[in-house]
């Protein structure tokens, strides 16, 4: 029997389609002039897509930001026509770690060429609703996952027997991000060892 029909069934192994995102992370950070072990500033990939980023507050309406804590949101994208340049805006009020995670996904979008989301009424109550394509958004969480985790600096992670809290904190993510790329790597025997 095979190690790979022997893992446990929790050890999801990465699909054809998330190989690709794993090398497209590889190249991506290539291009950035960072190799699989050092640390990725997701503002200094910002600027490489080309895109800005911003807080509700840095648009000058004090009334608007102030109404937008009373909603529960993460982070948006959007271009204007004729301008490359992709801005992203951030609710402040979100733990860092969810920060990093949204910026990274509007960051994935772009880098991915997905289609962006639209607003449109709801057939039964004609209420503005935005399109989701969960497709686009897995992929979009994966390439930023891997993007900030690559496999070899993970694996590097986990040879120097750090919890997953320290890893978490090191890169500016949530834990249950740092253990979504252990299981999606198939490296949880290894974490299972000294955990």
């Amino acid at each position: 029997m095979s190690a790979a029909a022997r893992a446990p069934a929790r050890v999801r192994r990465a699909s054809a389609p998330a190989r690709r995102l794993e090398r497209e992370a590889a190249a991506l950070r290539w291009r950035l002039g960072l190799g699989p072990l050092d640390r990725l500033d997701p503002l200094r990939l910002a600027a490489a897509v080309p895109a800005r980023v911003f807080r509700p507050e840095d648009f000058g309406d004090e009334a608007l930001a102030r109404r937008l804590r009373d909603v529960p949101w993460d982070g948006l994208s959007f271009t204007l026509p004729g301008d490359p340049l992709l801005i992203v805006v951030l609710n402040p009020d979100r733990p860092a770690a969810r920060r990093t995670a949204t910026l990274l996904e509007e960051l994935s979008h772009a880098l991915l060429g997905h289609l962006p989301s639209r607003l449109e009424p709801d057939p039964n109550t004609g209420v503005l609703r935005r399109t989701y394509n969960a497709e686009q958004e897995r992929e979009a969480f994966e390439l930023g996952a891997a993007l900030l985790l690559p496999r070899e600096r993970l694996a590097a992670e986990l040879r120097a027997r750090r919890p997953v809290a320290a890893v978490a904190r090191r890169h500016g993510c949530s834990e249950a991000l740092v253990l979504f790329r252990i299981r999606r790597l198939g490296l949880s025997r290894r974490y299972d060892a000294y955990a």
